[in-house]
């Protein structure tokens, strides 16, 4: 059992009363000295079922006298149990004031330590059997049992007056309604500190439970400020629309309510610094009719069968597009079989969930807003986040430069540009995409495209800029008594709108003719 260590309320002493030497040595009926007289044995060599105390010994409070070992320890036990006084300790953190009593605490005590050191003093050289004088009977053994208190009692209580106090610190974020930014008002948190209510617990539990020391005792919890890790002084004028991308579609009814249906899934995304993003984990299973997904056109095999969640490819398509102009980080991206006729050669994102997903990071120090919806048979993401200064926009070069019998090479590049002047270069995951073919015609390849292979180079990384506007000061936080990951403050969340900058060039491509063969339903 895990405890708090601290001295034992008292120490254990043997008291020995002189008692009259007897003429000839006595032999215990339950444990033998042995032959090598000074020796002291090992108390782990006794059977402990079978030994029985000397008259004499008294541990803690308790004779046990004539006991079997296991009759002497719950004896000791229930004893040392009864022994512990009764105690209130107050906690006032903040406004708050709590009550905790000594059933309140788990205890243990040394019990069996203090039993076994007397089955070694039994079978020294030092131990005397006792002689009865008439009715009365000397003590020869006799030591104190030590208390502690149970740490898990403890960090219960801790964790029971944290739960009241801390209130979690709500970050400055934003969202888009229309063509605003909103930007919402961070506030500040509390958060009891742990430790030092632990140590000042365990400085008084135990001189209460002795009875060293009287009660009641109050104990001043700390409670320490959480600050928000992002403000809005840090995100006011600095969000803006990076990007923008639409894609149109030639889909059935059912295939254009897969896409809006997963579009919606990813609408409201907010992706923090260094954070992940995955297409799979907004839409869940995409396989699946129960959560809303029709039947529609999908590859199968290199075939076009219908299947589940048909199109969504489309939806992640358009996604994997705006991500790359917003110059979000590609961590995992996966080409169709066939080439799609939605977006240019090389620049399609495929999903078959739970297998092949999408997965875009933020690499920048701010948190960044997807915002994903159709209208009509038209499909648009933007994306918001922080406006890096070394370039002004980012454009998509792609060109199939690589040919065999049955398939092609797209690649596609990131391309910065500062004063219209091209700064950067990075190149974008490759594509191989099989030619489709009929069942009774096969599909004869293009001409073999001319090889590019740009040089790859990233414009200088420049640091966020600073602001300093003029920003009231966030009301005061208030805790709950709900869960501390579940808690908002109970106020109105002031915000503050900014227009968007909606001067976002057009996507652009060196690849604007498509393989005649690309197809459309998938």
């Amino acid at each position: 059992m895990k405890c708090l260590n601290k001295e034992s309320i008292a120490k254990r002493a043997v008291a020995f009363l002189l008692v009259a030497v007897m003429a000839l040595p006595l032999v215990l009926g339950a444990c033998d000295r042995g032959e090598n007289q000074g020796a002291t044995a090992d108390s782990s060599a006794v059977d402990v079922q079978s030994f029985v105390f000397p008259e004499g010994f008294v541990i803690g409070t308790v004779d046990v006298s004539g006991m079997a070992y296991n009759d002497a320890l719950e004896a000791v036990e229930d004893g040392v149990g009864a022994s512990v006084k009764a105690f209130t300790i107050k906690i006032t953190a903040e406004d708050k004031e709590f009550e905790y009593k000594n059933t309140d605490f788990k205890w243990s005590f040394g019990v069996e330590e203090a039993l076994k050191e007397a089955i070694e003093f039994a079978r020294s050289d030092d131990y005397t059997p006792a002689t009865e004088t008439g009715t009365a009977k000397s003590v020869v053994y006799s030591a104190d049992v030590s208390i502690d208190v149970d740490e898990s009692s403890v960090d219960a209580v801790v964790d029971a007056v944290a739960k009241e106090i801390d209130v979690k610190a709500v970050d400055s974020t934003f969202s888009v309604d229309g063509d605003e930014v909103v930007i919402s008002k961070e506030k500040a948190g509390k958060q009891l500190d742990k430790e030092d209510l632990k140590l000042k617990l365990g400085a008084e539990i135990l001189p209460l439970a002795s009875g060293s020391k009287k009660g009641p005792v109050t104990i001043k919890a700390v409670v320490n400020e959480v600050a928000p890790q992002y403000k809005f002084e840090s995100l006011d004028g600095e969000i803006k629309l990076l990007a923008t991308y639409t894609t149109y579609s030639e889909n059935t009814l059912d295939g254009d309510h897969n896409m809006a249906l997963a579009l919606a899934s990813c609408n409201g995304s907010v992706i923090n610094p260094g954070e992940v993003w995955s297409f799979n984990e907004c839409t869940g299973d995409s396989n699946l009719e129960s959560l809303g997904y029709r039947p529609a056109t999908v590859i199968m095999n290199g075939k076009f069968e219908q299947g589940i969640g048909g199109g969504i490819c489309q939806a992640s398509s358009t996604i994997y597009n705006a991500a790359i102009m917003a110059n979000m980080e590609i961590v995992e991206r996966y080409c169709h079989a066939y080439q799609s006729s939605y977006v240019p050669a090389g620049r399609d994102a495929t999903i078959d969930y739970p297998n092949l997903d999408l997965k875009l990071s933020n690499p920048t120090e701010y948190p960044m807003y997807m915002q994903c919806y159709m209208e009509n048979a038209y499909l648009t993401v933007n994306i918001f986040g922080w406006d890096d200064p070394a370039f002004d926009r980012i454009e998509i070069e792609s060109a199939v430069d690589s040919s065999t019998s049955d398939s092609y090479r797209a690649s596609a590049w990131r391309v910065y540009y500062l004063d219209d002047k091209e700064v950067g270069r990075e190149e974008l995951p490759t594509s191989w995409y099989d030619y489709p073919k009929d069942d009774d015609d096969e599909t004869t390849a293009p001409t073999k495209p001319k090889e590019t292979k740009p040089k790859a180079t990233k414009p200088q990384a420049t640091k966020p800029k600073a602001t300093k506007p003029a920003v009231t000061e966030a009301p005061e936080t208030k805790p709950q008594a709900t869960k501390p990951a579940e808690t908002v403050p109970t106020e109105p969340v002031e915000v503050t709108t900014a227009p968007v900058n909606t001067q976002v060039p057009e996507e652009t491509s060196s690849n604007e003719e498509q393989i005649p063969t690309a197809t459309v339903n998938y």
